[in-house]
């Protein structure tokens, strides 16, 4: 069992015993079914009971490593929030292009964002990037905003009687400059490209091949210390009608 930066973990197995003394002593609480740990709520403390089906258990540290490090990072400081953009951009000229296109996707982008711009530390970005679920990660930072519905627990019951119980607004500031850095870059490439810029979607931009358009692109990412890959044979993207 560990009980550090805001939450206690245990097996997933010690989940009944800890409801059976919440109903011994008729406690008042909160209790969530997680996508990656169960959840429960009380007397000011959270327990997470990682699910042995995801095999997360070895995984789980870095929910609070990252909060730590966020709660070391906003501390003594004033976090301004970031201009907002689109998770996806598209030229409208060439979203039926039929000419040969290719595509740059940055690696692990939010997490490296969360590096380089000081958020979470050197241990924990490298020790995250040795993490086989590469979901740990991203649930990990997404955590720092998440609005999260749980079932009351009353007289020590758990009862279907829900609140959501609301995030940090300074969390999700943090959480929401990451993706808004994230899109920054991709703004930037799609003015230097110009004409040729066909979409972004998220960290990946998509625009006409040529060997200039992948040098200005690929220079641009080294500049700022994203890492990259070269999509070789990139599929036409596909504009989705939410966008």
């Amino acid at each position: 069992m560990s009980n550090q930066n805001g939450f206690t973990v245990l097996r997933h197995e010690q989940k009944k015993m800890l409801l059976e003394k919440l109903k011994r002593r008729k406690a008042t609480g909160y209790f969530r079914a997680g996508s990656f740990s169960d959840e429960i709520i009380w007397q000011d403390r959270k327990f997470l009971f990682p699910s042995p089906k995801k095999k997360v258990s070895a995984g789980i540290w870095v929910f609070r490593s990252v909060m730590h490090d966020v709660r070391m990072y906003i501390e003594d400081k004033r976090i301004r929030a970031k201009e907002r953009l689109p998770v996806n951009l598209w030229n409208p000229k060439l979203e039926k292009f039929r000419g040969k296109i290719t595509a740059t996707d940055v690696d692990h982008a939010y997490w490296r964002i969360a590096y380089l711009e000081g958020i979470i530390s050197d241990k924990t970005y490298k020790k995250g990037l040795e993490l086989k679920d590469k979901a740990l990660r991203l649930a990990a930072l997404a955590n720092l905003s998440s609005s999260k519905e749980y079932n009351v627990i009353k007289d020590g019951i758990v009862t279907k009687k829900t609140v959501v119980l609301k995030y940090d607004p300074i969390l999700q500031k943090v959480y929401n400059n990451i993706r808004y850095t994230c899109y920054e870059h991709m703004t930037t490439l799609a003015n230097m490209l110009g004409e040729d810029f066909i979409c972004y979607k998220t960290d990946c931009i998509y625009y006409k091949d040529t060997h200039k358009n992948r040098e200005l692109v690929q220079i641009y990412l080294d500049s700022v210390g994203l890492e990259w890959k070269q999509l070789i044979e990139a599929n036409k993207p596909i504009k989705e009608e939410e966008e």
